[in-house]
């Protein structure tokens, strides 16, 4: 009998994507560490089991998970690390061993989605991006892998996803501050993320069934981070001094930088400036204010994804399932009520 991942995790003391990692000689984890889990893999047979269960299924157990364009890392992109964090865990119950595939790594002249694709290094993927390329598209189909999207689905095709509807996540917030006619909206923009037009579009929607229109100059722009946030809004203090305003970041990530600026230029919030993010990441509900968010579901997203990536793995590529989850906003300290 074949020692599964996760029983060698459990033996050894790891994660079962630190034993992926060291397996395939990432660079993610330390060389000693790299090392210790080699010699423990040898010691215990799990390589020669593995192996020998991939030969018998044709299955390698193990899922590759393809992060979007613009991530930088995990300390930055914290909707993306927590979603990725759900989706591991969700693996882990099917007994998946987890691969993360980032822009940019090549080898042999291929990329690393690429080389994965073609020597049959998983059994499918799950999909953090909607900008895949023509070419990794035409690889997918051609190589008949399970892919299930999840976040966005413009280029998902005949290949399943699960999402949450960005455009909704939007209009729920202009809804609300559209409310508020003493309050001018702004819209922090994020150009790296395909979503971030979409969204904004539906934040213009809501206001405008409050009869507000926003103006042109009410679009900022920031890069994905607390710190460009923050940035973001020192730089048009003098804006936000002026008058009573309603922010909707584009996402939680953002939403922090906000809610720290206005705490530095001696603002208070909500009653000069609210602020609202996108997301609803668990750690906005723990500091003082705590932040007004529209929550994605990323917890249902991730368990169905999975499954669907499992189906489609154990009973072959079948017709694609789209699910699209609607999200629900949840007020808090940032806002008024």
């Amino acid at each position: 009998n074949y020692v599964t991942s996760k029983e060698f995790a459990e033996i050894i003391g790891v994660s079962q994507s630190t034993i992926s990692r060291a397996l395939n000689n990432s660079s993610q984890i330390s060389v000693e560490r790299r090392e210790f889990i080699q010699k423990k893999a040898e010691e215990y047979g799990f390589v020669l089991n593995s192996q020998a269960r991939s030969l018998k299924t044709n299955r390698t157990g193990t899922v590759g998970i393809l992060f979007p364009k613009h991530f930088i890392g995990m300390s930055s992109n914290l909707g993306l690390a927590h979603l990725y964090d759900l989706v591991q865990a969700e693996l882990s119950k099917y007994d998946y061993d987890v691969m993360v595939v980032y822009d940019g790594e090549k080898q042999n002249g291929l990329s690393t989605f690429e080389r994965m694709i073609k020597i049959g290094k998983v059994d499918g993927f799950i999909i953090f991006r909607m900008e895949s390329s023509k070419k990794d598209l035409e690889l997918i189909k051609k190589y008949k892998v399970p892919c299930v999207y999840l976040l966005h689905a413009e280029k998902a095709g005949s290949y399943g996803s699960c999402l949450s509807d960005c455009e909704y996540s939007g209009y729920l917030i202009g809804k609300l501050f559209g409310q508020y006619k003493e309050y001018k909206s702004f819209y922090i923009n994020v150009k790296t993320s395909a979503e971030s037009k979409t969204r904004l579009a539906g934040f213009r929607r809501g206001l405008k069934e409050r009869g507000v229109v926003m103006d042109k100059d009410a679009v900022w722009q920031s890069e994905l981070s607390v710190k460009s946030a923050y940035e973001c809004v020192i730089n048009n203090q003098e804006t936000i001094k002026s008058r009573k305003c309603a922010i909707l970041a584009f996402n939680d990530t953002v939403a922090l930088g906000v809610l720290n600026a206005c705490r530095d230029l001696g603002l208070k919030v909500p009653e000069d400036v609210q602020i609202s993010g996108v997301g609803g990441l668990p750690i906005i509900a723990e500091i003082a204010p705590d932040l007004t968010t529209v929550n994605v579901f990323h917890e249902r997203i991730a368990s169905m994804g999975c499954e669907m990536l499992r189906s489609a793995i154990v009973h072959g590529v079948q017709e694609p399932i789209h699910t699209v989850i609607r999200p629900e906003l949840v007020l808090r300290g940032t806002t008024l009520r």
